[in-house]
């Protein structure tokens, strides 16, 4: 049988391999080998490594998302996401598909416990006849969607993987936010006041989708009441 020919840089990545296993190699540890490398790691790292989606239980896939909820037939269904600017604390942002209404607030950290607690507070003071389901991305920090379901009575969706245009209306709204809020900047320097402002602009901002009504006024229709707003 013929031999498979290899290149140079693909001999050099299998001799460097080879390399690292040897040295991270059980039997050998005793000779910390370890300190000669030149970031001197204890153990060795997986190349590429990312979170594995199979941490998020429980999901339930977005194509099983009823059509009242597709065609934004009724208010209630929200999409939820993060915006990472250029400090690692996110701004949660949850956008109401029917209305277009869109809410942000900071969050502590990058963890699914910040994450769902700071969700069950705001969908708190919301009506309950205006919180149905809400659907994520796979990211881990709504791997504690199931309090949502528990505490909320809120039905939860994910997207498929990488596929993050299917939740577009909460990716729609990040463009908007994203004019206030780009990614270089340092997001401690913005008050949370400030990071409200930007809210309420966008959702007193007519949207022809709405037939030129705010996010605002489609949200207080859904509640029975009619506000006029005007523009000078």
């Amino acid at each position: 049988m013929a031999r498979l020919a290899h290149s140079p840089q693909t001999k050099r990545r299998y001799f460097e391999a080879s390399i690292y296993v040897f040295i991270y190699r059980a039997a050998q540890k005793a000779e910390e080998l370890g300190r000669y490398l030149t970031r001197r790691h204890k153990r060795r790292r997986a190349h590429r490594a990312r979170p594995s989606r199979d941490k998020i239980r429980d999901r339930a896939s977005i194509h099983d998302r009823p059509k009242a909820i597709e065609t934004r037939a009724e208010a209630g269904h929200w999409e939820g996401d993060l915006i990472i600017c250029k400090r690692t604390r996110p701004v949660l942002v949850l956008h109401e598909r029917k209305s277009r209404l869109t809410l942000a607030t900071r969050l502590a950290g990058k963890t699914a416990a910040e994450t769902i607690s700071v969700m069950l507070a705001v969908f708190g003071r919301i009506d309950p006849a205006l919180r149905k389901s809400v659907t994520f991305d796979n990211d881990t920090v709504f791997a504690q969607h199931g309090l949502l379901r528990t505490m909320r009575d809120m039905t939860t969706w994910f997207c498929d993987a990488y596929a993050s245009w299917q939740k577009g209306g909460v990716e729609n709204a990040n463009g908007r936010l994203r004019r206030w809020l780009p990614r270089h900047l340092d997001i401690d320097r913005v008050s949370d006041e400030e990071i409200q402002d930007v809210v309420l602009t966008a959702n007193l901002t007519p949207r022809k989708c709405l037939g030129f009504k705010t996010p605002f006024q489609a949200m207080l229709s859904e509640l029975g009441k009619d506000v006029q707003i005007r523009f000078s």
